[in-house]
C-alpha cells in the first residue's frame, strides 16, 4: 500500500522497486517511509532522477536522489558499512540506503523532526545557525516534508 501511494503521488516516477526498499530500509531503522519519500521529492525537485547533480555551491556538487554531497556521503556511508565511491551515488538503492542512515543518524541526535531534517538540508552547521537566526529549526523543509508525510500516511489509514 505505501509503495503504490509514493509511485502514484510521483506519477511513477519513482520506481516500485525503490518504494520497496525504502519502506524496508526505512521500517528497519524505525523511520517514517513517508519522511523519506517526501525529503527524497524535495531534494529531486519531484523528478525523482537518480543521475540528478544540484547546482555548484561553495562545497560542491549534490549528486543522485538523496542528493548527498562528496564530503557528507563517505563518512555516511562508513556509518552505514557500505562502501563508498562517487558513481554509487547515482544508485537509488544506495542513495535511498545514504538518506535513511543519515536521517536516523540525525533523529536520534536531535531526537526531533524539524532539527533533524533542516539539518539534512543545511547541514549540521547550518541547523545551528538556522535557529540562531530564528530561534527554531522549523525551516520550510521541515515543515513541508512532515506535512505531505502526514498525508500520505493518511492516505493509507483512509484505503
Amino acid at each position: 500500500m505505501q509503495a503504490n501511494i509514493m509511485v502514484e503521488d510521483s506519477e511513477g516516477l519513482f520506481e516500485k522497486s525503490w518504494a520497496m526498499f525504502l519502506i524496508q530500509k526505512a521500517n528497519a531503522n524505525d523511520l517514517d517511509p513517508f519522511i523519506v519519500y517526501e525529503l527524497i521529492k524535495i531534494e529531486t525537485g519531484e523528478t525523482f532522477d537518480p543521475e540528478l547533480v544540484g547546482p555548484p555551491t561553495e562545497y560542491g556538487h549534490a549528486y543522485g536522489l538523496s542528493q548527498f554531497m562528496e564530503n557528507t556521503a563517505p563518512w555516511i556511508a562508513d556509518m552505514a558499512d557500505l562502501p563508498y565511491e562517487k558513481e554509487l551515488l547515482f544508485e537509488p538503492t544506495y542513495s535511498i540506503q545514504l538518506a535513511v542512515v543519515y536521517l536516523d543518524f540525525l533523529y536520534s541526535e536531535y531526537e526531533n523532526w524539524d532539527e533533524a531534517l533542516t539539518a539534512y538540508h543545511r547541514g549540521i552547521g547550518g541547523l545551528k545557525q538556522y535557529q540562531e537566526q530564528n530561534g527554531h529549526a522549523k525551516s520550510w523543509y521541515a515543515i513541508e516534508i512532515q506535512q505531505k508525510a502526514e498525508n500520505n500516511r493518511s492516505l493509507v489509514f483512509a484505503n
